[in-house]
């Protein structure tokens, strides 16, 4: 992992055309810093841009973020851009005690806190982008069902499944083990099938899943739905839930259905506009140098940037 570096001293001497030129060819992390400069130029709030690699089985969110993030917070200064902060999310995911310790990281830093969508927040980053003063997408950016992703061993190394779908799963059995037996049928194909869960670890799904309704319930409350009513925070929250049990755990939940959920805070930028040009340039390019180098994450701000090459680790 490479550390954040200082700001360049102003005496040195600048890059000429080519070189210039050279970084844009390669895509050089130089490019990244410039265009989060452009971006807060545009805003007039500091930025930090979080992307991970979605294939990489350690680009999930976990409880090594948040002090990665705050690293990221006490090296850039945030005087700049007085008592602002956005962050550039794009993630699969992941635990949400992490995603719960990232927004009160990014709050202790900042009193207006936005989160930004360039393509996908899904899961607990969905949580994250809950846990802002607004969420900034738009019309093709994807929020994602809360319910969280568990990291299981499976055939190719370590995966991701929604906790959902154990809880479903070890349910389903349960009842068709019920029914044969009700109806006189031989239950041990079902009961062998059970014997291959753990039933503790269906109850460690239960709990993510209890736990992110809860964070999600309380990041609404207390910011972004503030003074609502409690039957109009707990709708929104449900309709995360249960947009993952209706279909797929990655269905997409865009800035119009957002709203339509009870988000209300939700804006959306249109494709043209000179800030989202550069915000999804600076996703594209990020996008492919992870990709290229294989990192899990990557995180830039206007003066450094931060590589996550994390290995996967074998599961039990």
């Amino acid at each position: 992992m490479a550390g954040v570096p200082q700001a360049s001293d102003p005496k040195t001497e600048p890059k000429g055309f080519g070189l210039r030129l050279m970084d844009e060819i390669q895509n050089e992390g130089t490019v990244h810093q410039d265009l989060v400069a452009r971006i807060e130029a545009i805003t007039s709030r500091n930025l930090i841009s979080y992307s991970s690699f979605f294939q990489h089985p350690a680009g999930i969110i976990d409880d090594n973020d948040p002090p990665l993030i705050e690293m990221v917070l006490r090296s850039i200064d945030l005087t700049r851009y007085p008592d602002t902060l956005d962050l550039m999310l794009n993630s699969p995911g992941g635990s949400p005690t992490a995603a719960e310790k990232i927004v009160l990281t990014c709050r202790a830093y900042a009193n207006s806190f936005r989160v930004i969508v360039p393509q996908s927040a899904m899961s607990a980053a969905t949580m994250v982008a809950m846990g802002a003063d607004a969420i900034v997408m738009t019309a093709t950016s994807e929020l994602g069902p809360i319910d969280p992703q568990m990291v299981v061993a499976g055939p190719g190394g370590p995966a991701l499944r929604p906790a959902k779908s154990f809880i479903d799963a070890y349910s389903e059995l349960v009842a068709k083990t019920q029914q044969a037996i009700a109806t006189n049928q031989a239950p041990h194909p079902y009961i062998e099938l059970l014997r291959k869960l753990d039933p503790a670890w269906i109850q460690v799904c239960v709990k993510a899943r209890k736990l992110a309704e809860q964070i999600a319930e309380e990041f609404l409350r207390k910011w972004m739905l503030a003074g609502a009513d409690e039957g109009v925070v707990r709708h929104v929250v449900t309709q995360f839930l249960t947009q993952g049990e209706e279909g797929s755990h990655g269905r997409a939940i865009r800035a119009e259905k957002a709203r339509s959920f009870g988000l209300t805070r939700v804006e959306t930028i249109g494709a043209s506009d000179p800030l989202w040009e550069l915000v999804w340039e600076l996703h594209q390019r990020s996008h492919h140098f992870i990709q290229q180098r294989g990192l899990a994450k990557y995180l830039v701000t206007r003066n450094g940037s931060v590589n996550i090459s994390a290995r996967a680790i074998p599961l039990n």
